[in-house]
């Protein structure tokens, strides 16, 4: 366990993109200005790339592309620090050296020094409320902080067993705690898990009532909760080799739960494969990292398909209706309708897209009209996004000033930010062109028009982004510790202008709030590198910020 800071320090994906263009074909490569073995292109060696004719001849994970084998792509993903969480009025922050969760209002900058169970290492927001849920290790406890009435309410229920991560489903009925992947498991038991019914927790039952134990295969890697009618009836825990499915409609009644071995090519070792899922867990699906395949997963059995080569990305539309993959030796995406295409594979489409690197692919979080994926790559030499259309195939490629890092889209997925990487090794020969190769910088992609401005940002990093509930700002923080120089930009998504809001110090996490009130619906909060720490609140439509600093430290205000 770390110090007082740990909660703070948490990635979160960044974006934006610059000049735009609808596709015309560039010649016969579908890779533009690509060089696979560019030092940050290249295999082992540190800059030259094995000669390949297909992935069999290139280490596990890398694809071969133009005869050179490609490293895996950069998707960017949290670390194991706990960040502050926003409900729909409050932010909680989880103070694990003073063993509590401070409960903090936005709009009065009040606190609440919550006592929890000693050392808390992990925390989860009970969704739709006000309320809270912290996981000790310590002490094997889990204690429910209930937020709607003030002072909190707070109930905690022994464990009898240390665990490391603790998810919550969508209905908040439900919370499941289940062992640190990456950690040895408490008490020596490899992939037990506890389900804690959080209504009986609420009710004051004690916890031969509200906990459950249940075996769950060796190392537990990830759980998605299934709701249906907005309830939550399965909860499907995936280990190396297996997963084990909850039934959580009388899980008392199901002391061997149903357990499926995964794919073979998928359970050999935890890396082998991705989890992805809807929001609602009725739709979920493994890409292998390892083999042409994936895997789709309706709580009884897997199907599998067989791709042309192994997808180096997969996402899910957010109705479930799709599927989109990576080929990125091929320059292709895979279009999969759901579940159909998993019955019938003559159905899938493999969509070409010419004149752009395929990597990675983000799609809108958000059902909207029209169904679109941004495509990029971390790691060829690739200065573009593209956007391709579904099921169409329609292909519009916007040319940037910089190579990408990542890229995110808003909610309603009108606005993509991109941020991008410097190119200490740039050789264009215009000293302003070549000064904006060294820059950090992000850019915002208006994506109906295809309007595009970039943002340089010097030294300074851009490290996190959070979007205003009401959709119409998005805040980016920088950080420049050589510079000691931090702040936050307030970019408001409707002119793709941004003014620059400064911080005290290092900013670590931004988030937003998950309710649309009039006080909050503008707002995000950016927790700060801070002794005693420090959380500020920016109201992105007007550049206010007020700051809250010390609240481990007797709930001090600054």
């Amino acid at each position: 366990m770390r110090r007082t800071l740990s909660w703070m320090t948490v990635s979160l994906l960044m974006l934006g993109a610059a000049g735009c263009a609808s596709y015309a074909p560039d010649g016969d490569s579908p890779y533009p200005g690509a060089d696979p073995t560019a030092p940050d292109a290249g295999g082992p060696g540190g800059g030259s790339s094995p000669v390949c004719r297909t992935a069999a001849d290139c280490p596990a994970g890398y694809t071969c592309t133009q005869s050179a084998c490609v490293p895996p792509e950069n998707e960017q993903s949290g670390d194991s620090e706990r960040p502050p969480l926003g409900s729909k009025s409050y932010v909680y922050v989880l103070s694990p050296a003073a063993n509590s969760l401070t409960r903090i209002d936005p709009r009065t900058l009040t606190l609440e020094a919550i006592p929890v169970g000693p050392t808390p290492l992990d925390v989860a927001v009970v969704p739709g409320e006000d309320a809270a849920v912290t996981l000790s290790s310590v002490d094997a406890s889990l204690t429910v902080v209930d937020s709607n009435t003030l002072p909190s309410h707070v109930r905690r229920v022994s464990l009898g067993r240390r665990y490391g991560r603790v998810s919550v489903s969508g209905d908040g009925a439900y919370a499941l705690v289940w062992p640190d992947p990456s950690a040895a498991p408490g008490s020596g038991a490899e992939g037990v898990v506890a389900l804690v019914d959080l209504r009986a927790v609420r009710q004051g039952e004690p916890p031969e009532r509200t906990v459950l134990e249940r075996a769950a295969g060796f190392r537990v890697t990830d759980v998605v909760f299934r709701l249906e009618g907005g309830v939550a009836t399965r909860a499907y825990v995936f280990a190396k080799s297996t997963v084990t499915v909850l039934d959580l409609s009388n899980p008392r009644q199901q002391p061997l739960p149903v357990r499926v071995s995964l794919p073979e090519t998928m359970a050999q070792d935890v890396a082998s494969r991705e989890v992805v899922a809807t929001a609602d867990g009725q739709r979920v699906l493994l890409r292998s990292t390892t083999a042409p395949m994936l895997a789709s997963f309706d709580g009884a059995a897997f199907r599998t398909v067989t791709l042309p080569e192994v997808a180096t990305d997969v996402d899910l539309l957010p109705d479930g209706s799709g599927a989109v993959a990576a080929l990125r030796g091929a320059g292709q995406l895979a279009f999969l309708e759901l579940p159909g295409d998993f019955t019938d594979p003559s159905g899938i489409q493999l969509l070409d897209v010419p004149g752009a690197s395929v990597g990675q692919v983000v799609l809108p979080p958000q059902s909207g009209g029209t169904s679109y994926a941004l495509v990029y790559t971390t790691v060829l030499n690739d200065e573009s996004v593209t956007r391709v259309d579904f099921p169409s195939g329609t292909v519009t490629r916007y040319p940037l000033e910089k190579r990408v890092e990542r890229v995110a889209l808003s909610a309603d997925g009108r606005t993509a930010l991109i941020v991008h990487k410097p190119e200490p090794g740039s050789t264009a020969s215009d000293p302003y062109e070549r000064a904006v190769d060294l820059d950090r910088g992000y850019s915002v992609l208006d994506v109906a028009s295809g309007y595009l401005q970039l943002r340089r940002t010097g030294k300074l990093e851009p490290s996190q982004l959070a979007f205003s509930s009401s959709g119409g700002f998005v805040g980016v923080t920088l950080r420049g510790d050589t510079e000691k120089r931090y702040a936050v930009d307030a970019v408001d998504l409707s002119t793709l202008v941004s003014r620059s809001i400064s911080l005290a110090s290092p900013p670590v996490f931004a988030g937003g709030f998950a309710g649309d009130a009039e006080q909050t619906r503008h707002r995000i909060y950016v927790s700060q590198l801070h002794p005693a720490g420090r959380i500020s609140f920016v109201d992105l439509d007007d550049s206010q910020i007020r700051t809250v600093t010390g609240f481990t430290l007797n709930s001090r205000i600054d």
